[in-house]
């Protein structure tokens, strides 16, 4: 986090990105941003005039409003907390910022491609093309039963029904496009209706903490046709999902503030879709949802107090099919948001999907699989003893950049490798823009490299090997960026309670993969794949990984990164009944595992908080 504030000082965090940077009270949000390496849009050159750098913040306090700001609010009446950046001005220890996609300059990397099992084509949806008579007085069939007749004669003789809003659908429909259809179709419900010759479109989501993916699908052969992603707008309640769900909890309408927003999120996304692929929301015959279990339940609108107290017990963990219109999606009239079960506790629906895309249940190989996040998943399947379980650790948002200093998510300007050569540190941003500060990826390379030339210690110690180690605010500091060669123009600095707050996270993974080898009898050299999925897992150097001990080192696995593998599960489901059997199945065989309740996990997490021996390092190099 960044530095603590002194009297007179504010601490602006600025959402989606997760930058943070400390200000005097009275500063402008335009300027802070500055501050802070980020582009807000200000056409007019923050005269508060054009309205691009509109902002909402979401807690703290601010100045009152300048005349320029309250003519231009007056006149455009945006939503509550909605402020002009260039106007708006700190005044309360601790704001936090949501900058809005069409505000922000500086983009967010969002992970959404993964690789995953072949797509097996089984739709749960047909499309049929129907060319239908108009009614007359000597053949006053119903539209209804007219579509019912055409369709048993093209050989789909069915007891047909017609969701109550696809036959309002139908009768606007079939006048405006002179009775040639395309009839979408579920078992034997009709669903929805579009022009003739089109095609059925279904979404695969995964809802992640940090960014939401979606995928836009040909049902009937499976063809993928667009897919994109956007930071989840959750993000300007809580970088956890512990803090999320403490605000869900307090009021019915905080909770369902945050359903709307990811559920507005998600009609926003499969709008740019259907854009990219020529479709129509109300040709959208089939939706398939994953997450982890906070995540879920906020979409749903469950209750989530019970997801804050031991022993963590979700409402539900079956598979759920919802009509998509009740969580007020835009797509076919009929359509269903089919939601995959989860394992259990934090264990969630993106967790079985994982599993299914890289076919860890069936694959006959002594595998750990994890999908690291402020929630880490773990999952351990040895078929050499029978054991299949999964759990979950809390690894916290260090490496998504929360807690550290300069942390910041993967967006332009974040540096994302470090390597250390000839004695001076090297490094490369995100779109090869001036530092601002550093993300994930960078913070374990960092890290392997700090250790490596011991800079730390075992213990994790900052040494003063060098005049780049100094003392800084709170400590110990290295300095990674000085303030002349930075896009913000102030230091970039890694300090002690950075190097804990990694320790922590890094701590708990390990001990949570250590601790399931143990309870399914599997030694390090028994691994044969070590999965890492999840956007911070794409882009994560495993040898640093291994280095500083966030992952085990195995000698006889093949370390395999997998991208968003939960998305190509949520895509295998979305298209194939067997694939939504296999996921139940997996839920069921799967047991999950209490950490807490094995004493072997808290010596592991004492163990894990140290670095490994040089030699260790050195071979995983």
């Amino acid at each position: 986090m960044a530095s603590p504030t002194s009297a007179g000082e504010c601490r602006v965090t600025f959402q989606p990105i997760g930058t943070r940077v400390v200000v005097k009270a009275g500063t402008t949000l335009l300027q802070a941003g500055r501050d802070a390496g980020l582009l807000l849009s200000a056409h007019c050159g923050g005269a508060g005039l054009c309205g691009r750098c509109c902002v909402t913040v979401i807690s703290g306090e601010m100045e009152q409003p300048s005349e320029v700001e309250q003519a231009y609010l007056d006149s455009a009446e945006p939503g509550p907390g909605v402020r002009l950046a260039c106007e708006a001005r700190v005044s309360s220890p601790s704001v936090v910022v949501q900058i809005p996609q069409e505000s922000l300059a500086t983009g967010q990397r969002l992970q959404f491609s993964g690789t995953g099992s072949t797509l097996c084509c089984e739709p749960l949806i047909h499309a049929h093309q129907l060319r239908l008579s108009p009614p007359t007085l000597a053949d006053p069939r119903s539209d209804y039963r007219r579509v019912a007749d055409a369709l048993d004669n093209v050989g789909h003789a069915h007891a047909w029904t017609m969701h109550p809003r696809a036959a309002a659908q139908l009768s606007r429909t079939a006048r405006v496009r002179d009775w040639a259809l395309t009839a979408y179709t579920r078992g034997s419900e009709v669903i929805g209706f579009s022009g003739p010759d089109r095609l059925s479109f279904g979404l695969a989501v995964d809802v992640g903490c940090t960014k939401i993916a979606a995928y836009l699908l040909d049902l009937q052969s499976g063809a993928q046709l667009a897919a994109g992603g956007v930071p989840n707008p959750q993000l300007a309640y809580g970088e956890d999902l512990i803090t999320r769900l403490v605000f869900a909890a307090r009021s019915p309408d905080q909770a369902d503030l945050m359903a709307k927003l990811v559920r507005g999120a998600i009609n926003d996304l499969a709008a740019k879709l259907c854009l990219q692929a020529e479709a129509a929301s109300h040709e959208i015959a089939d939706i398939c949802i994953v997450g982890n279990t906070a995540m879920v339940h906020l979409l749903l609108g469950l209750p989530v107090q019970q997801l804050l107290n031991a022993p963590f017990v979700s409402s539900i963990d079956r598979d759920l099919d919802i009509d998509a219109t009740d969580l007020s999606l835009e797509c076919a009239p009929g359509a269903q948001a089919h939601l995959l079960p989860a394992i259990g506790g934090f264990v969630g629906a993106d967790h079985v999907a994982m599993i299914l895309s890289h076919g860890i249940a069936h694959s006959g190989k002594v595998t750990i699989g994890i999908d690291v996040g402020t929630n880490t998943e773990i999952v351990a399947n040895n078929p050499l003893t029978g054991a299949f379980v999964a759990t979950s650790v809390p690894s916290g948002p260090a490496f998504e950049g929360g807690h550290v200093s300069d942390g910041m998510r993967a967006a332009s300007g974040a540096i994302e490798t470090v390597v250390f050569v000839d004695g001076l540190l090297q490094f490369r941003t995100i779109d090869g823009s001036a530092p601002i500060g550093i993300c994930g990826s960078g913070t374990v390379d960092l890290l392997a490299e700090l250790y490596r030339l011991d800079y730390i210690d075992e213990r994790g110690h900052l040494l003063r090997r060098d005049e780049l180690v100094r003392a800084g605010k709170s400590g110990l500091e290295f300095l990674v960026v000085p303030a002349a060669k930075s896009g913000h123009g102030r230091d970039i600095v890694f300090t002690q309670h950075d190097i804990t707050e990694i320790q922590l996270a890094k701590a708990a993974i390990c001990a949570g993969i250590i601790t399931l080898m143990e309870i399914t009898r599997t030694s390090l050299g028994d691994v044969e794949e070590m999965v890492v999925a999840g956007a911070f897992g794409t882009f994560l150097d495993l040898g640093s990984a291994v280095a500083i001990g966030l992952l085990p080192r195995m000698p006889a696995a093949e370390y395999l990164q997998i991208g968003n593998a939960a998305g190509a599960g949520a895509k295998m489901a979305l298209i194939s009944s067997a694939s939504r059997e296999q996921a139940r199945m997996i839920a069921a065989n799967v047991t999950r595992v209490e950490l807490k309740q094995h004493e072997s996990f808290n010596r592991a997490l004492a163990r894990a908080t140290r670095f490994p021996s040089k030699t260790q390092m050195s071979e995983a190099k």
